[in-house]
Formats: structure tokens, C-alpha cells, sequence
């Protein structure tokens, strides 16, 4: 807060500090844009209330609106008050947490507990705040997605946690992947196959399967009840148990599967495989499958990378409220 006032009270004197280092550096043979980006300090007036944070802090978050507009290509356009602080049109009782929140991400360690979301004792505030988050497109950096065992030994599974969502399990365990903070549920996800033994891959309904921790032998994915995926050992389409095999179905280290819309359309290396549509004759696909009651599964002993987590654009509760309205 402090650094920004002074730079309000002096931007001549700043202003002609910057042009120096930026022939210093031009003297050096540094390009602008490689010496800026991971270093730049920006000034900000949140609300009538002026703070400074480091761009890379700002724009840590991938794809959202805060990464594109930050990123340096628009600072000429984007709105500033008279003194040229950027304007940001947020009260900063819900914009600070969030920079708090993106400051202590940047220097998490394994020595320490894990940071958490924001939270707020007021659930006006923590709505407001969330409607904050959904709007600059950050929700998957504030509300991280989480993955945890709910079969198997924990201590024999390493779980790597957002953004680089992993796992590396020495014995047969099955995980669950969710999100935590708000509403929106995952409604398409990719996996990226390591070496894995029987690898099967799909959704549990959470209104029914048992989520507690259970150790020791168990089915997989799409072989327990309430359950249904990928058989990537066997070749095909499992739901409780129920087999359908698909013709050509092949997998290894590297491949990439890509479960769309919960289980709508399967994609292995970017080819469709498997559509509810053209395997409506042969495959039952649950009966709540459009409903708010599922997440992703994964069984198998081996290691995998789950990526490109797409959650649902509609807050559940809202899209239930229209369901009923339409009744």
C-alpha cells in the first residue's frame, strides 16, 4: 500500500528511473518483454484503495481474464485513474483475499500445511466473492480442483495437486476428482496414460457410491455399482460391470483419453471411440447422466496426468432453478 502512494506522489521521478533502466537494459542487448514480464511490479487502485503486486502474481491463473489483460499487450488500454495506477472497479475487501490467496500459492512448500480458499464468516461476502472469482475467470486457480484415494493403501499413492494434477500409485487404488469452493462440476476432463496396469477411467455417482476410504482388494471403476468408464486393459465400455467392447480400442504410455460432457463421447489420441448416441442399442448409459451427481473416477496401479478440466458453465444450483421453472 505504502510503495503505491509514494509512486502516486512521485511519477516524474519514477517515470524517469524506469527510462534509465530501460536503456541500461537496451544496452545490455535485453529484449523489453523478456526482462519485464517475470519482474514487473504493478500499481493498482482497487476501489478507491491502492495496492501493487507482481504481474506474474496477477497472472498466474491461465486463460483468465485477469492472465490476458495483465499480460503486458494491453496495459497502454486498460483504464487507469489520474495519477495511472490501473483501475480495477472491485471492493478491495474481496480483490485483496484473492491476491493474498495467488501471493501464498506462488511459495507453497510441502514443509508447510497447504494453503486454502479464501473464506468469509458472511455468506453474502463468500457469495460475492465467488461471483468475483467466476467473473475474471479464476475459478480454477482460487478453488483448485482436488483429487483424492478412495480405494486403496494412502501411503502407497503420491497425489501431485493443481495445477499439475498427477498420481503415481505402487498398488491397484481407485481416486475421485472434484471440485471444492463452489458449484460448478466437471463435466469433461483428459487423462494422459504412464505406465499403468489396468487402467479404467470414468465416473462414480456421488449420490450413492461409498467415497470413504477403503483399503485392501476392490473393483474398479465401472466395475463397482453406481459406477461406469473405460476399460483400458480389456477395450472397451463398462457400467457396473456390464462389458461392451470396442472394436480397435488400444492404449499405451502417452495416450491421451478424453471423456466429453460425462460420459457422453470418449476421444483416445483425438479420435472418437465411444458416443452415447451411436451405442445406445448396445451400451445403457446411467439414467441420471445429464444430472449433478457424478465426477470423475480412475482406477489402476501406475502413474497418469490429468489435464484440460472443463467445468460446467452454469452454477448447478441455477441450472436446477431453470430445470424447475420449465416444469
Amino acid at each position: 500500500m505504502k510503495r503505491a502512494a509514494e509512486y502516486a506522489e512521485n511519477p516524474e521521478e519514477n517515470g524517469a528511473s524506469s527510462e534509465k533502466t530501460h536503456q541500461k537494459r537496451h544496452k545490455r542487448g535485453e529484449s523489453e518483454s523478456h526482462v519485464q514480464l517475470p519482474c514487473d511490479v504493478l500499481h493498482l487502485n482497487v476501489g478507491g484503495n491502492l495496492t501493487a503486486v507482481l504481474r506474474r502474481t496477477l497472472t498466474s491463473v491461465e486463460g483468465s481474464m485477469l492472465a490476458s489483460r495483465f499480460s503486458g499487450r494491453w496495459d497502454g488500454s486498460i483504464e487507469k485513474d489520474r495519477d495511472g495506477n490501473f483501475f480495477i472497479d472491485q471492493p478491495i475487501e474481496l480483490f485483496q483475499p484473492m491476491i493474498n490467496y495467488l501471493r501464498a500459492k506462488a511459495c507453497e512448500t510441502a514443509l508447510a500445511p497447504p494453503v486454502t480458499s479464501p473464506k468469509f464468516e458472511s455468506e453474502e461476502k463468500q457469495r460475492d466473492f465467488i461471483r468475483m472469482v467466476e467473473y475474471f475467470g479464476m475459478t480454477s486457480g482460487i478453488y483448485p480442483t482436488v483429487m483424492e484415494m478412495c480405494r486403496g493403501e494412502p501411503e502407497s499413492a503420491q497425489i501431485c495437486g493443481h495445477p499439475n494434477l498427477s498420481v503415481m500409485s505402487r498398488e491397484r487404488s481407485t481416486f475421485t476428482l472434484e471440485t471444492r469452493g463452489h458449484k460448478r462440476p466437471i463435466i469433461s476432463f483428459s487423462v494422459i496414460l504412464g505406465k499403468v496396469e489396468r487402467a479404467q477411467i470414468g465416473w462414480v455417482r456421488t449420490g450413492h457410491f461409498v467415497k470413504k476410504l477403503r483399503p485392501g482388494d476392490h473393483k474398479g471403476v465401472g466395475e463397482e455399482k453406481f459406477t461406469f468408464g473405460l476399460d483400458c486393459c480389456r477395450g472397451g465400455l463398462l457400467y457396473e460391470g456390464s462389458f461392451t467392447k470396442l472394436d480397435g480400442l488400444a492404449t499405451e504410455k502417452g495416450t491421451v483419453i478424453r471423456c466429453e460432457n460425462k460420459g457422453e463421447r470418449w476421444l483416445v489420441n483425438g479420435q472418437l471411440v465411444a458416443s452415447s448416441i451411436a451405442l445406445e442399442e448396445t451400451f445403457q448409459l446411467p439414467p441420471d447422466l445429464q444430472q449433478y451427481s457424478l465426477v470423475p473416477a480412475f482406477s489402476g496401479k501406475g502413474d497418469w496426468e490429468v489435464c484440460e478440466i472443463e467445468l460446467d458453465p452454469i452454477i448447478s444450483d441455477h441450472k436446477a432453478a431453470v430445470s424447475h421453472a420449465h416444469l
